[in-house]
């Protein structure tokens, strides 16, 4: 069994914790009003976990408020963003995407 802490994040946005080739680990803080622009997660299915505060995650075509106990997960590709309503942590889960084309 591995055990791993999140840290308080004073500069850095983003801490990998894991990183293997069948998934990553990040530990994402961001402060009040800090936005992550429209990007997508390459070939890789994302989960986004918020752990701290509350964060506004949108895709292409919806937008939703996460907070902790509430948590989305992307398909490969899919675009999205997100913006701190509070300063906030998450956690962020990238698998490769397995299914066939």
């Amino acid at each position: 069994m591995d055990v791993y802490t999140l840290q308080e994040q004073n500069s850095r946005l983003k801490e990998i914790l894991f990183m293997d080739p069948s998934v990553t680990i990040v530990h994402l803080s961001l402060k009040e009003g800090q936005e992550i622009g429209k990007h997508h997660g390459g070939p890789a299915r994302v989960t986004v976990i918020p752990v701290k505060g509350e964060v506004i995650f949108s895709t292409d075509d919806q937008s939703v408020q996460l907070i902790p106990g509430k948590f989305v997960r992307l398909n490969a590709g899919e675009t999205h963003g997100l913006k701190a309503n509070q300063n906030s942590e998450i956690i962020i889960i990238k698998q490769p995407d397995t299914t066939e084309k």
